[in-house]
């Protein structure tokens, strides 16, 4: 008797058998993706809490302290962890209403910090009204760290998961506190603060003017999805797919984009791109960065490729910061040969592979206009002739800067040594006076100006 049954029984059992085992496969992979999200949002959270208890400590001593070169050395110390803060801030994939007054929040104290710092350096003792901001940033940022504290313990008492956040603020978990809704309260709350009025370029009062470079017409959320992926799919092999879109109500409405490598469900990349126009505004890589390979150097020219392979022209790169493993180069436009200091990019590089994992364009859509630049009137012989004898010049060139006031002036920028030490010294080229002298100091994130 023929036992015709045995083939499709065999057959049955390994169908079953495969089923079974490419389930086990997707439960395993799903299990180490949770791992991988839950570990990855965790340390940026927990480098974020540092960063804004560190702020805090430091902002107490800058008011405590009455010497002007501690005090410079402080406020520097607030300008790096506000900018640490921000990309941390950023690298925790938040969703639901955008956190635009806690971001403002950290762009301000650092640049408020920074500011000082280079008025001390020029020997300008500090204000009373200075002080009185002072008392409110350390009050706002004690606030911030409390509330990121109170977080951290809802997740030390197992009520809420970071591989949970969801992609849309509105979805709630079960018996849990979820990360974003604790997030916004805490940005819903510092709205409530008062806002910092003071010259520089992230102060309220100039932020809510019209952005200069934002052109072009409304267009859709399916559109805004299609420049974000052809942005990031740009002079790479990696495809990518939308899963998810968001508005961005703030300075500059936009639409934020999230995308995903095609079959595959990491790294997230989001994309901002702004309502009017479709300018790019905004680019992060959410994966983790691992230990240095590649050189700064090599990072620049990698930036600069990326900027061409999108087809952004006239940019040049000034200088890179180095943090957490990464290259953020910045670039400036040029325009008929003279450098445009408030139309400034970004581009983050990873300096493990060389991938660009982040972009900054809003500076740039704020900034950016066609402007009829004057002819100087002060020869470049006559500009020299301003500047102290003593420094070396090494180099030279005309540039466009902002003032504290952000109106612009046509300088020349002569950089030079003096004594072992580096400073840029502008002369504005129609007047003949100089107007800022700044000492480049090198430090372990790269050089930067005081």
């Amino acid at each position: 008797m023929r036992r015709w049954w045995i083939i499709p029984a065999l057959a049955g059992i390994l169908v079953v058998g495969a089923v079974a085992y490419w389930g086990y496969g997707v439960t395993r992979d799903n299990r180490q993706l949770v791992t991988y999200l839950n570990n990855r949002n965790q340390r940026s959270f927990y480098e974020l809490m540092g960063n804004v208890e560190h702020m805090e400590v430091m902002l107490s001593k800058g008011i405590v302290s009455g010497s002007p070169t501690q005090r410079m050395m402080i406020f520097s110390d607030i300008w790096r962890e506000a900018y640490a803060a921000q990309e941390n801030l950023t690298s925790i994939p938040i969703a639901g209403p955008s956190l635009t007054r806690t971001s403002a929040f950290l762009s301000q104290t650092g640049d408020y910090a920074w500011s000082l710092a280079k008025k001390y350096a020029r020997g300008i003792a500090v204000k009373p009204e200075e002080l009185d901001k002072l008392n409110e940033l350390h009050t706002e940022a004690g606030y911030l760290a409390a509330e990121l504290q109170k977080i951290e313990k809802n997740a030390s008492d197992g009520r809420l998961l970071w591989s949970e956040i969801k992609s849309r603020g509105d979805k709630t978990l079960k018996d849990r506190t979820p990360v974003p809704d604790s997030l916004t309260e805490i940005n819903r709350n510092m709205e409530e603060f008062p806002t910092l009025i003071y010259d520089g370029p992230f102060s309220d009062h100039i932020l809510q003017r019209k952005p200069l470079g934002l052109t072009g017409k409304q267009i859709t959320r399916a559109q805004a999805s299609d420049l974000a992926r052809r942005f990031v799919e740009a002079g790479v092999n990696t495809k990518y797919r939308v899963t998810d879109t968001e508005t961005v109500n703030g300075l500059i409405p936009a639409f934020r984009i999230h995308l995903l490598p095609v079959n595959n469900p990491a790294p997230r990349v989001i994309v901002d791109v702004s309502k009017k126009g479709g300018h790019i505004l905004m680019m992060v890589n959410t994966r983790s960065v691992g230990n240095d390979r590649i050189s700064p150097e090599k990072a620049v020219t990698i930036a600069g490729k990326f900027l061409a392979g999108r087809r952004i022209m006239n940019m040049k790169p000034t200088y890179t910061i180095e943090q957490q493993n990464t290259a953020v180069v910045i670039f400036e436009y040029e325009q008929d040969g003279v450098l445009i200091y408030p139309d400034l990019m970004k581009v983050k590089v990873a300096l493990d592979t060389g991938e660009v994992v982040g972009f900054e364009g809003t500076g740039f859509v704020m900034n950016h206009h066609p402007r009829n630049l004057p002819k100087p009137k002060v020869s470049r012989k006559e500009a020299l002739e301003a500047v102290n004898p003593e420094l070396k010049v090494m180099s030279e060139k005309l540039a466009v800067i902002p003032l504290e006031n952000l109106e612009e002036v046509l300088v020349y920028e002569f950089r030079g040594d003096l004594k072992g030490d580096t400073f840029i010294v502008y002369i504005n080229a129609v007047t003949g006076e100089e107007e800022q002298v700044l000492k480049v100091i090198d430090t372990n994130s790269g050089p930067v100006t005081m």
